[in-house]
């Protein structure tokens, strides 16, 4: 009877074991190539791209959807979203934004933090024309509503509890709009002195706190997102200065992540990392040159930083752990396990 029980309680263990190795996931990075209009995907583990994935023009932004099924790609040379179905790897469909006026691209775009909706404003080279904002129902797949977002719209950002959506008119102001009707409800009041500077904007997932980036002004506005009121300023350390663009937080609210592009030659192209605890800048990542391109994964342990190459780091130590080289311009990234 010892033998069979021994043997039965084996089993179960291999049971378990192959299980658990069956049902282990792994990361995988999708890296917008912007000049081959590809979607890549990157094995981390192995620091390889294993496929590549043809989307449209100039693809630049790329955010997910809520299970995590699909991503949604904008196509800056054109007016288009790509879908991606990443079971099948492969486009699936592509979304063409209801303009009617010449002269009009796929602009900035972002998600809710439920990944329900995604915002695609308008781009033009002229920066005196009027935009649109346009809403994707993630789980219908289709355009279910526009309006009007004024001009040049360098960023957009959700606020944590999901009720307003904040766009940057870069260098001229910031609108907020109630996400239910679209409808305009107030606006920020800039940095005084700097509001020509005007450029990024990021809202924290589990606080009522906002981030505004202000270009070579070397400053960061912080804002309580629930009353649009300015509640502190962030002023860039030395050897952090630059020119401060794009900005997101990690999805626990820990952290924020500033794009810097150097303005002078002692200054450094890399990424500012805010502690949100302290308001206070406490690392700069020198990863060169980042478009747009950075992630964290689900468990907050990894970001991942995309510039000539993909980098990522730890969110633990904040210390580089290993790149690879796309050999190509690499636009937004996001990171799945499967």
């Amino acid at each position: 009877m010892k033998p069979f029980l021994t043997a039965f309680a084996l089993f179960v263990l291999a049971v378990l074991l192959c299980s658990e190795i069956a049902s282990a996931q792994k990361p995988f990075v999708y890296a917008a190539l912007t000049d081959e209009g590809n979607i890549a995907v990157v094995d981390p583990g192995s620091s390889r791209l294993v496929q590549r994935i043809q989307v449209g023009r100039d693809p630049l932004d790329v955010v997910l959807n809520a299970d995590l099924s699909r991503l949604y790609v904008s196509n800056t040379g054109d007016i288009t979203v790509s879908i991606v179905d990443l079971a099948e790897a492969r486009e699936v469909q592509v979304l063409r934004l209801p303009v009617n006026r010449r002269g009009i691209n796929t602009g900035v775009m972002i998600r809710n933090w439920e990944g329900t909706r995604v915002y695609v404003a308008e781009r033009s080279d002229d920066p005196s024309r009027d935009l649109r904002v346009y809403v994707i129902d993630t789980q219908k797949e289709n355009v279910t509503a526009q309006f009007d977002a004024g001009k040049n719209i360098s960023a957009m950002a959700v606020s944590g509890d999901g009720t307003k959506l904040f766009v940057v008119n870069k260098g001229e102001g910031i609108r907020v709009f109630n996400t239910e009707d679209n409808k305009q409800v107030g606006s920020v009041k800039l940095l005084a002195g700097f509001e020509s500077n005007v450029w990024g904007i990021a809202c924290s997932p589990t606080a009522a706190l906002g981030y505004v980036t202000y270009g070579s002004a070397n400053k960061i506005q912080v804002i309580n997102t629930a009353n649009n009121q300015q509640t502190g300023v962030i002023d860039v350390p030395k050897y952090h200065t630059g020119i401060q663009k794009r900005i997101i937080f990690s999805p626990d609210g820990k952290y924020a992540f500033v794009l810097n592009h150097k303005d002078t030659f002692k200054e450094i192209d890399g990424v500012n990392v805010i502690d949100a605890s302290k308001n206070e800048i406490t690392k700069i990542f020198n990863s060169g040159v980042v478009l747009n391109g950075i992630a964290v994964n689900h468990n907050n342990k990894v970001v991942y930083v995309a510039s000539n190459d993909l980098k990522w780091y730890s969110m633990l130590t904040l210390e580089h752990i290993r790149s690879i080289s796309l050999r190509t311009t690499i636009g937004g990234i996001v990171v799945v396990e499967r």
